[in-house]
């Protein structure tokens, strides 16, 4: 039995530049800016032991199809891993590789555990720490499967999205799975697995429907209370806030009906203004162009006068001329025929020009009076727009400054207490589904045969000594109040000074989470027992650059100082990779440790776990 260290991982591909970071044993630390690949390095690590989903897909790792990953563990041949980035099985290497291809020949190492086979990356792993076809419960009833290096590496690799969670660090919170992460746990810690256990024997197929089905049932519950805690909202509190909230949003609705009339109202004289002014200003241009249109009739009415006076002028002084013999025939004015009407007789063009004249004269007097008229209702017109404009911009202003913002505000309180209200009513709804799959629940318990039913024993003088060693961390760390340890069987987490680890703020959560898993490290290899050896924890800090408030606050204390001290005097058969936002302080810098650091500055330093291509980067 020996531990395991990590030792390599690098990205690889045609035509580019080597991805890659080694470890050392002891404390590494992998810090730095934002999107520089941190948190990928430890999804990478996890995908190299074992898990099946895909790494994550960012722009960096285009082009790159293998990532390599080397494992070392004593009085046994070190280990190099290829796989490809979409998964699949391991081209496994008893040497140690770089960017070059293997000198020896590699061998096929299945990705998915099974019980029945070695060629497997898990028998592999378990087979170098002491833990090769142990069998741990599945359920209440008995049933067993074989461990699976999976089972581990959930206790020794978290990410940043798992260390802050509020359930226990020695569960992943699905409740199908719990009793096997907890028998894990046991293992762990005894050193001894479930085969001594004797599986119930099966009723019928129906039993195994029911038991399917209270599976799901718990499964559902399970979600639907961790869902109700986080929110800390209890029944009855629930029913009275909707009862008040119904209130408010009746009084409310007044409020705002009575603010929308005077807004109504407002509209309604502005609407009033700016249709009078619309009405007048179209009749005082019909009236700008029928005045145009007439003082047009009217220039044409003076042409008509100046060329019938030139006809009377001239036919007048016609008349008046002496009368002589005429040139063509000879006749004296008395045998001419005068009295015949034809175009010749001036008198009668005379008069008829005069006639004309007196009637455009009366046309000329009417049409004036009709445009001074006209004037007259323009001035009337233009004289009463002064009121409605004054009308206009008092009401645009009191819309602006008083009637609109007073709207605004009683609306905006009526869409957050609606918005409220259904909150309300849908936490209401998760209680009475609560209570609906509970009840489900308990009929199909009722329903179901007596059998015999057992459940994972931890003894209760080993719990309490693994909480102590992790009080003994947390006092070394300076953590805040760490004076008693307990562990809650229940919720199999630990409770610090009578407070349940996972009601605390997410930045103590994650350090308190820091603190179960590296105890389990110190625990198990304190005690000779197995253990894989290292522990890989993103963002443990975070309550020093993201708290949630002044209780989740560890600025200004000395614990991340103390933090990496303790680390830093780890025995160096254990491991541990810190992947952190800030630089660790100067003393961990300047000594024998690791550090690793992302600059995202293409000028200095490493930019980040890719390198630099002009692509945006991510975390």
């Amino acid at each position: 039995m020996s531990s395991l260290l990590l030792r390599y991982l690098a990205f690889l591909g045609p035509n580019k530049p080597l991805a890659d970071l080694s470890f050392v044993p002891g404390l590494n630390v992998i810090c730095g800016a934002s999107e520089t690949g941190k948190s990928f390095v430890v999804e990478s690590i996890d995908f190299m032991l074992g898990q099946q989903a895909p790494v994550r897909d960012i722009p960096e790792r285009s082009g790159y199809d293998r990532i390599r990953f080397s494992i070392e563990s004593a009085d046994w041949p070190l280990l190099t891993l290829d796989r490809s980035i979409e998964g699949g099985d391991f081209q496994a290497s008893e040497e140690l590789l770089t960017d070059g291809s293997p000198q020896l020949d590699p061998k096929i190492l299945k990705g998915k555990h099974s019980a029945n086979r070695e060629d497997t990356l898990s028998y592999a792993l378990l087979e170098r720490i002491g833990l090769k076809k142990k069998i741990l419960r599945k359920n209440a009833a008995g049933e067993t499967r074989s461990l699976s290096f999976r089972d581990l590496a959930r206790l020794c690799v978290v990410t940043e999205q798992e260390i802050q969670r509020s359930i226990s660090p020695l569960l992943s919170g699905q409740v199908l799975s719990a009793t096997t992460e907890y028998a894990t746990f046991k293992l762990l810690v005894t050193g001894t697995d479930d085969s001594g256990l004797i599986a119930a024997a099966k009723v019928s197929s129906q039993r195994d429907q029911d038991t399917g089905k209270m599976e799901l049932l718990d499964q559902m519950i399970a979600d639907l209370r961790e869902e109700l805690e986080e929110e800390g909202v209890e029944e009855q509190e629930l029913n009275d806030q909707l009862q008040r909230l119904d209130k408010s949003i009746l009084a409310q609705n007044e409020a705002l009906k009575a603010v929308q009339k005077t807004l109504d109202a407002i509209l309604e004289r502005r609407s009033l203004a700016v249709r009078e002014l619309r009405d007048r200003k179209a009749r005082i241009e019909e009236i700008e162009e029928l005045v145009k249109r007439f003082r047009l009739l009217d220039s044409h009415y003076q042409s008509d006068l100046v060329r019938l006076a030139a006809i009377y002028e001239s036919g007048t002084l016609f008349v008046h001329l002496e009368q002589h013999s005429c040139p063509l025939c000879g006749a004296l004015p008395g045998d001419q025929h005068l009295d015949t009407e034809c175009e010749g007789n001036a008198d009668s063009v005379v008069e008829a020009a005069q006639g004309e004249m007196i009637k455009i004269n009366r046309l000329r007097h009417e049409l004036g009076d009709t445009i001074a008229t006209l004037n007259t209702e323009r001035g009337e017109l233009e004289e009463s727009m002064v009121q409605f404009e004054k009308e206009d911009k008092a009401s645009e202003k009191e819309l602006n400054e008083i009637a609109s913002p007073a709207v605004s505000t009683e609306r905006a309180s009526y869409d957050q207490l609606v918005s409220k209200r259904a909150d309300v009513r849908y936490s209401i709804e998760k209680i009475n589904r609560l209570n609906q799959l509970t009840s489900q629940r308990a009929k199909l318990d009722r329903a179901q045969p007596e059998t015999s039913v057992t459940q994972t024993q931890v003894s209760k003088n080993l719990l309490d000594e693994f909480a102590q060693t992790v009080e003994g961390i947390l006092q070394e760390w300076h953590f805040p109040n760490a004076n008693r340890v307990f562990f809650d069987e229940r919720k199999r987490d630990i409770q610090i000074s009578g407070k349940d680890r996972g009601s605390t703020g997410k930045g103590l959560r994650a350090i308190t989470h820091a603190a179960v898993k590296i105890g389990l490290l110190e625990f198990c290899l304190g005690r000779n027992l197995p253990h894989p050896g290292f522990a890989v924890l993103d963002s443990p800090l975070l309550a020093y650059w993201e708290p949630e408030g002044d209780d989740d606050d560890l600025r200004g204390t000395d614990l991340k100082e103390m933090f990496y001290r303790y680390l830093m005097s780890l025995p160096k058969d254990r491991q541990v990779i810190i992947v952190e936002n800030e630089t660790p302080p100067d003393f961990v810098v300047s000594r024998d440790v690791n550090v690793i650091r992302f600059t995202k500055n293409p000028h200095q330093g490493r930019y980040g776990f890719f390198p630099r291509t002009g692509l945006n980067d991510s975390n």
